[in-house]
């Protein structure tokens, strides 16, 4: 997240952004296996990194559709979203696309984002469930 924080910080008049975490979760934890001292010395939590950080011009003033692929609702990955959806002064679209492997713990955390203040008035907040989610009726019968 670090990485993605600093980016966003030079990127000032990103309109568009497309994440996708399932295909890149390896590849970043990975490239930033070397880099775990520079985590360990930020003076909080990386997981208050949105809310610790300066906000990003771009994400204040231009990001207007975002878009998130593989994502599991887990602790690491909420608080990028939340920060978008809470300090997004332009944002029009966010997408949350889930991974096949989300759980139930991380999709009621993810219906959570639906009750967060919006910055924008105009975002609409789409989420879509993993693949292989089935529908189950409650008599047991699929639709």
């Amino acid at each position: 997240m670090l990485i993605l924080c600093i980016v966003l910080q030079r990127c000032l008049s990103l309109h568009q952004l497309e994440i996708n975490i399932e295909e890149s979760r390896s590849e970043i934890e990975e490239a930033t296996r070397d880099y775990s001292s520079v985590n360990s010395r930020l003076p909080y939590p990386e997981t208050k990194l949105w809310e610790q950080r300066e906000l990003c011009d771009c994400i204040t003033f231009t990001l207007r559709q975002v878009s998130i692929k593989g994502f599991n609702g887990k602790d690491g990955e909420m608080e990028f979203p939340r920060h978008l959806i809470t300090k997004g002064a332009k944002l029009e679209r966010l997408e949350i696309w889930c991974n096949h492997d989300w759980s139930s713990e991380g999709g009621k955390a993810t219906l959570g984002l639906l009750s967060l203040p919006r910055s924008s008035i105009d975002v609409s907040i789409l989420l879509k469930p993993p693949p292989n989610l089935l529908v189950v009726l409650e008599d047991g019968s699929q639709p």
